[in-house]
């Protein structure tokens, strides 16, 4: 196995307050940041835009690719999360629609009436 030595650095990270990112003249504070870049990473098979997983624990990092079973079943759950939420709007949609048409009133006529009202067409 070969070994590559890099350091934790940091970075700045502005705050979020009620889903508004403050940035500029607002606070912010320095996180930990591991920055990995080099062919070698190619020749690993980390190619640009592979998907990867992240396993960790104390004191130790797992970085790999997501196998293509791994990569199906991802693909799968987020299909099948859009399905429901599709379904569950489509459910809102007839509840919505059945409220308001139990809401309308209904205001017809028998139709022999317009029958009977009607001239006469074939003379």
């Amino acid at each position: 196995m070969k070994t590559k030595n890099i350091k934790v650095v940091y970075t700045y990270r502005h705050h979020q307050s009620g889903g508004v990112l403050h940035s500029g003249s607002g606070p912010c504070t320095a996180v930990p940041k591991i920055q990995m870049e080099g062919w070698w990473l190619e020749q690993l098979g980390f190619t640009i835009g592979a998907p990867l997983i992240v396993e960790y624990e104390e004191g130790s990092i797992h970085i790999r690719t997501l196998t293509a079973e791994e990569l199906a079943a991802k693909e799968q759950r987020k299909a099948q999360t859009e399905l429901e939420k599709r379904i569950a709007d489509l459910d809102e949609m007839k509840r919505r629609i059945d409220t308001e048409a139990a809401s309308l009133s209904m205001v017809a006529e028998p139709s022999i009436k317009y029958a009977a009202s009607e001239p006469d067409s074939r003379n």
